[in-house]
């Protein structure tokens, strides 16, 4: 799962003009930009699916001193507005423990800011940072992503996609890690709303780079169909195991229906 999340978030980054390297530490991914703009891969990571959340993460020395000078600027200014600083070590034992260290730059900022306060459980500013062995990393913004399973894991899915709800249908399924095998007779601008979130769509070197290796199970090889068109149509599984007909939209109430849609890309209905 994570060489395919890998994978795809390198395309997608070059899909919209980036090229990024991502390497793996400690449980954790590491996505650098070294070319194109940060709009780019942003952009990039939430349209990968299997990313929760990702954090923007500026370097400095792990120095107690450097932390505070590189986050100051970011302070409030009104007098006893509150912070808190919060830590969380990675990788192994250090001279620091996430305590210590986020208790020690707390200091520091007082030092250099003294009409702020403290406040652990509500502050108005958090200064959140990753304690590692080598470097501190002082954390942005979060980027809210998708989350789900990385395109392809789950196997493959036969959908023709005539009007917004099965795209939809569509759209969940691929959020649950299955790669879509879209028919020849879609619509055109139902296709272009899936090749944002599965680049494989777009050509054969790119669907050949993303392929998903056949494993256990069902893995890799097609195993259901979704759309509502599709019910009533036969189709013949890859493995061992029956056709299934996935329906994702049953149980949805009407009033969550416009969240998914904006969260899937759609700005307008689509009949």
């Amino acid at each position: 799962m994570v060489k395919a999340l890998r994978r795809h978030l390198v395309m997608q980054a070059q899909v919209r003009g980036a090229k990024v390297k991502v390497t793996q530490w400690q449980g954790m991914l590491f996505l650098e930009l070294l070319e194109g703009e940060v709009e780019a891969a942003e952009d990039a990571m939430r349209h990968t699916f299997g990313l929760t959340s990702v954090d923007p993460l500026t370097s400095v020395g792990v120095d107690v001193a450097e932390v505070a000078d590189a986050v100051i600027h970011l302070a409030p200014k009104e007098e006893g507005a509150t912070f808190a600083v919060q830590c969380k070590r990675h990788g192994e034992k250090q001279d620091w423990t996430s305590q210590t260290f986020a208790g020690a730059v707390g200091a520091a900022i007082l030092e250099r800011a003294p009409h702020l306060k403290v406040n652990l459980s509500d502050p108005e500013w958090p200064v959140r940072i990753s304690l590692m062995p080598e470097e501190v990393g002082i954390l942005g913004e979060r980027i809210v992503c998708q989350g789900g399973l990385p395109t392809g894991v789950q196997g493959s899915v036969i959908t023709e996609l005539n009007n917004e709800r099965d795209y939809l249908a569509s759209w969940l399924v691929m959020r649950r890690g299955c790669r879509l095998i879209v028919s020849p007779n879609s619509n055109p601008e139902l296709l272009e709303l899936v090749k944002n979130w599965d680049p494989s769509q777009i050509n054969e070197e790119m669907k050949s780079y993303l392929a998903t290796a056949p494993g256990p199970g069902h893995i890799g090889n097609v195993w259901a169909v979704v759309g509502d068109d599709l019910h009533e149509k036969t189709y013949e599984a890859d493995g061992n195991v029956p056709m299934a007909t996935l329906e994702p939209l049953m149980g949805w109430a009407e009033e969550n229906m416009d969240e998914l849609r904006q969260r899937a890309g759609i700005v307008t209905a689509i009949a």
